[in-house]
């Protein structure tokens, strides 16, 4: 079973049109994502799979994976929406996830040629991981254009 498309390349468009409006929404999702309550993991795990896999340039995702909406549908269906949240982190990524003891969720995230994570609050583990997802995605607007050499010299921080 495929459980992942990590070679999935989402039709785009060379003028990049449509990247602000991409952007916008995973920004939506992101402020979603910190005032969601847990029961709406599978809508916002739904939501992020959609943006990822509509991407307007393969490159603006690098190091996620698109998981097959099978496969997501799968994982909500069997209450591991933490689980369906990792899949969509490719093996370049960095993550850091927490919870406060007041059961409040952290996560850090740091995408390929990011020069920081960026991290994000939500009231479950799941939620946390997807804002912050969201959130890398949004920031990383003129990151990852450095060499590999660059890359290499640089120390990304993850707490």
């Amino acid at each position: 079973m495929n459980q992942s498309d990590r070679s999935h390349r989402p039709e785009w468009s060379p003028a990049g049109a449509g990247v602000p409006e991409w952007r916008r929404q995973l920004g939506e999702l992101a402020l979603a994502c910190a005032g969601s309550f847990p029961a709406e993991e599978a809508q916002r795990l739904i939501e992020l799979r959609r943006l990822l896999a509509a991407a307007p340039a393969p490159s603006l995702i690098r190091g996620l994976a698109v998981p097959s909406g099978e496969r997501l549908e799968q994982l909500i269906a069997a209450d591991a929406s933490e689980s369906a949240a990792l899949a969509m982190l490719g093996p370049e990524c960095g993550y850091l996830l927490s919870r406060g003891a007041s059961g409040q969720h952290l996560a850090s995230v740091i995408l390929p040629g990011a020069d920081e994570e960026i991290s994000a609050g939500g009231d479950s583990m799941a939620l946390a991981l997807v804002g912050a997802m969201a959130l890398a995605l949004v920031e990383g607007e003129g990151q990852g254009e450095a060499t590999e050499p660059q890359r290499k010299r640089k120390n990304p921080r993850l707490n």
